[in-house]
């Protein structure tokens, strides 16, 4: 116990020193927490109630509940119309000015969600279609169950020039992307190897994507799979793809 000066106590007691007392009998360890609590309350005070109020946003942030902190599904929150056009796309130019391939290949393609893609899918539209990967896409649209309009295909890559006596495909990375956005594209599915992400002109941490990752770029997700004659030689993988495909794509369903 402690003997305390009453002018040194809370505002409260000023009306006992106004009565004539002048001295308290007190527990010294509570008048202490008392005093402490009362400097925090007082302006410029470096207490523990003026640093809760100065906290910073993150930190007020990181106390939100955990259900605003998690979110939803990446793919449930991306956009149903056709996103901007990227300003570092090298496609400023109209469809009109695209060639002549690639025009007719727009005008056949369809508008879909979720758009596959892989090297040689630009032989298979344009005439030299390979059974197999026919066959093996075929199936897995079909495991999936989707209603109609889900899926689509947009080619990587389109005969050059000399057409499909040449043999040769080539490359046009702005018209691909530019292509993804007319066609309202929220999720493709591109079938292939860090070549083929390199032939799309991705940033680099992209093109170190695993298989089976599902990084956001230009506001869709972008899904890389194992390239079709892989899946074809080796179709012990399938049932693990159909696995994976049916919880990536559940937002599409």
């Amino acid at each position: 116990m402690a003997v305390a000066d009453v002018r040194v106590c809370a505002p409260t007691l000023r009306a006992l020193k106004q009565a004539g007392l002048e001295y308290l009998l007190v527990d010294e360890a509570q008048a202490n927490r008392n005093g402490a609590q009362e400097a925090a309350r007082q302006p410029g005070s470096s207490g523990v109630g003026t640093r809760a109020a100065q906290a910073s946003p993150a930190a007020r942030a990181s106390q939100a509940p955990a259900r605003d902190r998690q979110g939803q599904n990446l793919a449930q929150t991306l956009p149903r119309a056709a996103p901007p056009r990227p300003k570092t796309q090298d496609a400023a130019r109209s469809p009109s000015e695209w060639p002549a391939a690639w025009q007719e290949r727009l005008r056949n393609a369809r508008a879909a969600p979720v758009v596959w893609t892989y090297w040689e899918l630009g032989l298979d539209l344009c005439g030299s279609p390979d059974p197999k990967r026919r066959e093996l896409l075929q199936g897995l649209l079909s495991d999936l169950a989707y209603p109609p309009g889900t899926h689509g295909f947009w080619p990587v890559a389109l005969p050059g020039e000399g057409g499909l006596e040449e043999g040769k495909l080539e490359v046009n990375a702005p018209i691909f992307w530019e292509g993804l956005r007319l066609l309202r594209c929220r999720a493709v599915m591109i079938m292939g190897s860090q070549d083929l992400l390199r032939a799309l002109a991705l940033p680099d941490h992209l093109v170190a994507t695993g298989r089976y990752q599902q990084p956001c770029y230009q506001g869709r997700l972008l899904i890389v799979l194992p390239p079709p004659g892989v899946l074809i030689q080796e179709a012990w993988r399938l049932q693990a793809l159909r696995d994976f495909l049916r919880q990536a794509l559940a937002p599409f369903a």
